[in-house]
């Protein structure tokens, strides 16, 4: 009844597990759907607000364009205003006149009694307005182009200002659009974000109910090593009496296990080794290898059987090369020091335990003091 119980404590929650488990997996998939549509949502967004700034950056050409444009025709405006500043009206004035006395001159009937020198300077004086009316007509008509120039000038000004009206508020339309895609952008991310803790939180949560099974079945695997509370597996027997071995464990019978550590702890069960870097892992007696394997925890485990009922542990941060099976002499190598950390380089600990008859002893008194002391690096 007692192991039925245990059998069923042990299946229990692995089946409530599997079946959260399921259930996760199903929630992970749905979130590793829905982060994947966020992203090609969050890509489409970003191609839009690259082609926004690609347009926003046409149209900024387009706008200095047409301001420095702008700039010349108000430029060319400047010197055909002052060039058509002449009084047109002054000018049209002027060459009537002279047309009037033109015309007057010519129109006078000569006297009898004129002279030759009065004949000259008629001559000379209807010459002369001929030429005043020519430079006069010149005049007006340079002065008309002028003003046709500065006419044309302000439509063309005008025209370039209605552009860059319109750039303007293209400019701002667009501003406006891609400040709303960033925004966009920005609440997407955050959504995407979201998801995405979640989706780790989910798969840590996985991974842990995963670690905490293993460690589970592992534990029920290894129930012979834990070593913080009594093992419950038979005893050897003595085959020919079939009477439990029970022959005492004397002081100094074990070795140490490492071959230099810079400290050690202990209390009435293991010892614990404090040790620096790659150091040999030795076997503490011969005897054959009954199990290898790792506790996420604690580190790798090595069981040896000793005979008599007698089993080391070895526990923590090493590397055995030994296999199940395999017979070791004493202080043979079995296996070296890895701290995980720093390349290997940092500190670590193994803890060692002697058991007898399944319990765990007060191993501190099995080993051999002087060594302790010899090879303590400290």
């Amino acid at each position: 009844m007692k192991y039925k119980l245990l059998t069923l404590l042990f299946v229990l929650p692995c089946v409530v597990s599997a079946a959260i488990e399921s259930e996760d997996k199903l929630n992970v998939f749905e979130m590793k759907r829905k982060i994947i549509a966020q992203n090609k949502l969050i890509q489409e967004m970003n191609r839009e607000v690259n082609n926004v700034e690609m347009n926003l950056g046409l149209q900024n050409k387009k706008y200095f364009r047409l301001a420095d444009e702008r700039a010349k025709i108000e430029e060319s405006l400047a010197s055909a205003r002052k060039n058509a500043d002449i009084d047109n009206q002054g000018l049209k004035k002027s060459y009537n006149e002279t047309k009037l006395i033109l015309m007057g001159v010519l129109l006078n009937k000569l006297e009898k009694n004129e002279s030759a020198s009065d004949l000259l300077s008629r001559k000379i004086l209807v010459t002369n307005l001929q030429r005043r009316l020519i430079d006069l007509d010149g005049t007006m008509k340079t002065n008309k182009a002028f003003q046709d120039d500065v006419e044309r000038l302000y439509q063309r000004l005008e025209d370039s200002m209605r552009t860059e009206k319109e750039l303007v508020s293209i400019l701002k339309e667009l501003e406006i659009k891609k400040k709303n895609l960033h925004a966009n952008i920005d609440s997407e991310n955050a959504k995407k974000s979201n998801a995405q803790n979640y989706f780790d939180d989910l798969k840590n949560k996985m991974a842990m109910e995963r670690e905490s099974l293993h460690k589970n079945q592992l534990k029920e695997k290894l129930l012979p090593v834990q070593i913080t509370e009594e093992i419950k597996i038979p005893s050897q027997q003595d085959h020919t009496s079939g009477a439990i071995n029970k022959t005492a464990l004397s002081g100094a019978d074990f070795a140490l296990p490492l071959a230099l550590f810079q400290g050690i702890d202990y209390k009435k069960k293991g010892v614990t080794f404090n040790f620096q870097g790659k150091n040999e892992v030795r076997a503490p007696k011969s005897g054959k290898v009954v199990y290898t394997g790792s506790l996420a925890s604690y580190g790798n485990v090595l069981m040896i059987d000793h005979g008599n009922d007698t089993r080391t542990v070895l526990l923590g941060q090493f590397d055995y090369n030994v296999k199940n099976g395999d017979a070791i002499q004493a202080s043979q190598i079995v296996g070296y020091t890895n701290p995980r950390s720093q390349n290997g380089l940092g500190d670590g600990k193994i803890y060692f335990e002697v058991r007898k008859n399944n319990l765990a002893q007060n191993t501190y008194l099995l080993l051999d003091k002087k060594n302790i002391e010899r090879n303590s690096s400290k």
